[in-house]
This record gives C-alpha cells, sequence and structure tokens, in this order.
C-alpha cells in the first residue's frame, strides 16, 4: 500500500512506514461462506421447502395415473386416428407380405408389429408437423388481416369517408 501523499496535516512524516505483514494478517477485511449448492435450500433442512423428504417414484406409482378414460378417447387426440390407421395397414401389409414370403409366422408378427410401432410413430410426426405449419399459416393470415384493418382505418381517418366506393360514387361515372 502507498502512503498518503497530502500535505495538509503537519504531524504526518514524510517517509512511509513498513507496514507489518501481521497486522495485515490479523485483520479479516471480507469474510465469505461457501455457497450453499442450492440458493433455494433451507438452513437445515432438504430442497424440498415444504419439508419432509421426497418420496422415491416408483412404477407402481407411474401405473396408478394411467386411467381407463386415456385409452378410450385415444381416437380424439390429434394426429392419433391418423397414426394409428396408417400403423395397422402397414404393419398388416408388412406382416401378411412376410407371411406370404414363407418366413415364419412368429418373424412374420414380430415384422408386422415393428411396421406397425414405425409407421404410427412417422405418421404421428408428419401429421404433428403439417399441424404445426397450418397454425403458423394461421397467424400469419391474421396478422395479414389486422395489418390490412389498420391500413383501412387510417385510411378512413385521414379522407373521413367509412368506404371510398359507395353508390353514387360508382353511379356519378
Amino acid at each position: 500500500m502507498a502512503a498518503d501523499t497530502r500535505e495538509d496535516s503537519p504531524q504526518q512524516s514524510t517517509s512511509a512506514q513498513p507496514l507489518n505483514s501481521s497486522s495485515i494478517q490479523d485483520k479479516t477485511y471480507e469474510k465469505f461462506s461457501a455457497a450453499p449448492h442450492n440458493a433455494n435450500a433451507l438452513p437445515g433442512g432438504s430442497i424440498n421447502t415444504a419439508g419432509g423428504k421426497l418420496r422415491e417414484t416408483t412404477i407402481m406409482d407411474a401405473l396408478k395415473t394411467i386411467k381407463l378414460e386415456d385409452f378410450k378417447d385415444v381416437y380424439k387426440k390429434p394426429c392419433a386416428r391418423d397414426a394409428l390407421l396408417v400403423g395397422i395397414g402397414a404393419g398388416f401389409g408388412t406382416g401378411g407380405l412376410r407371411a406370404i414370403m414363407g418366413v415364419p409366422p412368429l418373424k412374420a408378427c414380430s415384422w408386422a408389429v415393428g411396421t406397425f410401432c414405425f409407421g404410427s410413430f412417422v405418421m404421428h410426426e408428419f401429421c404433428q408437423r403439417k399441424r404445426q405449419l397450418e397454425m403458423q399459416g394461421l397467424k400469419r393470415a391474421v396478422q395479414v388481416i389486422d395489418r390490412k384493418k389498420a391500413e383501412r382505418q387510417t385510411r378512413v381517418d385521414q379522407t373521413g369517408i367509412a368506404n371510398p366506393r359507395t353508390n353514387e360514387d360508382v353511379q356519378g361515372r
């Protein structure tokens, strides 16, 4: 550290005294505790701020959340009907062709199930992408309609005429 170089007090000596390293070591300028591993953790508690310990999730807990109504209404979900129909058709066709070609029945059924799963998945993703693009197009159309409506309103405000082409204007020409 550098000594004070101001000359306003006559008591200060012009030579700087060397600082004792032990005096620096005795002083604590700042003390920071170690940061907690989670900022939301309460002292003496867990990350669960409501208290208590979190229970382990088991497979039985997951199975209890599945209801029969989930399977009854699966056809009402977007894209599910189309995906399942395509998967059934593809699986039936592939399994049937494999069986006609002389493959053992168990192997033909395995191919049918695999084709059903793959075909359903691909069709579902294709349908979801198509829906997403359709929604983007609808958003763009709404933006264009809103922009034209705003332009029409500014034109009305500037001219004072609600519809610039009325029957009287057309007949007068």
